[in-house]
């Protein structure tokens, strides 16, 4: 009998701390006048739904929701949303205007819990990104160009061999190869040759899909990743292939880590200064940061090898899915493709035997700019919502006040896709952003695949520079001999999936390509 008595015990405590949670949730909350849905308010499991069960699904429940309880709502027992391109630059703000931290409770996603992505607090962030600022300034990125158009020509070589055997190319991942060349090439002393390998190292591309596609769970159960990496190898490479894909890449910059900081003589760790040879904007970007004056435990190989996945992850993902969008929409519509080559010709009348444009003369363009814009906005970057948390200050949003602690997030699926800024926003259309002075510039207030504020994507200057030159150098020597092939729309090219980035139809096998001879 004691035992019946402690289990209905136990089950009172139980439905009373249930009861109390539910009750504190809806009515109790600091943001309980912020309407939402009461069953994402009482818990994270219809957000599980839809973004675990349904596969990253949520983004496009979030935009119902706003159409059933107005432009701020609350999206799960904490989270408010709003869906108004005008607020944007009020919730991405920089430091200066307000300090704004990650929300901790969504950073697990990243599975690099200590990387510069993942960090929550305000002042560590900034910390931690200082030493990567100067790499990634537009002055910088125009210095590094030479390297990414060296990139382009090898790029430009690989498709030429397919193009001679009537190969099928598959974009997402040539392109894939191309940025993720110049990007560990910017951060390590050498590239890693995927234009080299063969069929353009699918293993990279996939080992990001795998990453991005498990997001939502890590999300909603941080301990998985952790659990999952204290595994034995042995068992990853049987039981769990993704996985051990990681292990194969973490091993892979924890050693080139290792190696960097190993060649810096001791006195020069943690000086804060460079060697003449990087003054001159020769170096690479993680024995900078070896060099940095972060406290020795930020310098640790450990911490680093979470920076470069996120460097690297971040520097050739979302680049190189604009690219292979870019690529698709190009070819599959003529009076596109007639407009851009009739400018490329002008511009460079023989890429084959002339060195392509400089960087700066590129982005002077104007329809080549056009449709680099198109994509941007077509590809939106990162798909997933990005929270940001004040954590010292309440703002409002006109008589709705978000109480300081809350994360506040947008999307920018939802601004990219507003019919009011962009009709047809599903369409590819780069003459919306014509002319470039007024219109153009007018519309780019909309347009923001790289966040803003003080956590805006530190690669953004090499995103474009990569864009200008990788588009300019495959058309510019292809052109219209290349032909879209074995792909569906629908299933390959749109967006239907958020992963944290977007993605196609899981089925999908990706963006196919041939290269004809005339």
């Amino acid at each position: 009998m004691e035992y019946i008595w402690l289990i209905l015990y136990a089950l009172t405590l139980l439905i009373c701390y249930t009861l109390y949670g539910a009750i504190k949730r809806l009515y109790l909350s600091p943001v309980a006048h912020i309407p939402g849905p009461k069953l994402a308010i009482l818990s994270f499991w219809y957000e599980f739904y839809y973004d675990v069960i349904l596969k990253g699904r949520y983004t496009w429940k979030i935009a119902k929701l706003h159409q059933q309880y107005g432009p701020v709502i609350r999206i799960n027992p904490f989270e408010v949303h709003i869906d108004d391109p005008d607020f944007y630059d009020e919730v991405y703000v920089l430091g200066s205007k307000r300090k704004t931290e990650k929300w901790a409770w969504s950073v697990p996603m990243f599975g690099a819990p200590n990387g510069i992505l993942a960090t929550v607090d305000h002042d560590l962030h900034r910390r931690r990104r200082q030493p990567y600022q100067n790499f990634f300034s537009k002055q910088s990125i125009r210095k590094y160009s030479n390297v990414i158009q060296s990139t382009a020509d090898r790029l430009c070589s690989r498709l030429g061999e397919h193009q001679t055997l009537g190969k099928k190319i598959n974009l997402m991942h040539a392109w894939s190869a191309f940025t993720g060349d110049v990007v560990t090439a910017y951060s390590f002393p050498r590239s890693y040759g995927l234009l080299d390998q063969p069929e353009f190292a699918p293993e990279f591309f996939k080992l990001w899909a795998s990453i991005l596609s498990n997001s939502h769970i890590l999300k909603q159960f941080p301990w998985m990743f952790p659990t999952m990496q204290a595994l034995p190898e042995r068992f990853a490479e049987k039981f769990l292939p993704d996985l051990a894909a990681t292990y194969k890449w973490q091993k892979e910059w924890r050693r080139e880590i290792g190696e960097i900081k190993a060649g810096i003589p001791s006195n020069e760790k943690g000086a804060g200064e460079l060697p003449a040879h990087q003054e001159k904007g020769n170096g690479n970007i993680f024995e900078t940061v070896l060099r940095s004056d972060l406290p020795p435990h930020e310098r640790s190989v450990e911490r680093l090898m979470e920076d470069a996945q996120n460097i690297v992850g971040a520097g050739s993902t979302t680049t190189s899915s604009a690219l292979a969008l870019a690529t698709y929409y190009i070819i599959t519509d003529p009076p596109i493709l007639d407009k851009l080559m009739t400018e490329l010709k002008t511009a460079m009348p023989d890429p084959h035997h002339e060195p392509i444009l400089p960087l700066l003369e590129l982005e002077k363009l104007p329809y080549l700019s056009a449709v680099i814009l198109e994509v941007m906005r077509i590809s939106y970057g990162a798909s997933h919502r990005l929270q940001r948390v004040s954590p010292e200050e309440s703002f409002r949003y006109h008589n709705v006040v978000l109480p300081a602690g809350t994360p506040v997030s947008m999307s920018s699926v939802l601004i990219h896709d507003n019919e009011g800024i962009f009709p047809e926003p599903r369409e590819f259309k780069p003459e919306r952003w014509l002319p470039l002075e007024t219109t153009g510039a007018a519309l780019q207030k909309h347009l923001v695949p790289f966040s803003r504020g003080s956590r805006q994507c530190l690669g953004m200057y090499l995103a474009w520079a990569e864009l200008y030159i990788g588009l300019a150098s495959v058309f510019g020597r292809f052109g219209g001999k290349m032909r879209i092939v074995d792909t569906v729309r629908e299933r390959d090219v749109e967006l239907y999936h958020d992963f944290f980035l977007p993605a196609p139809k899981v089925e999908s096998e990706g963006i196919m390509m041939v290269i004809d001879w005339d």
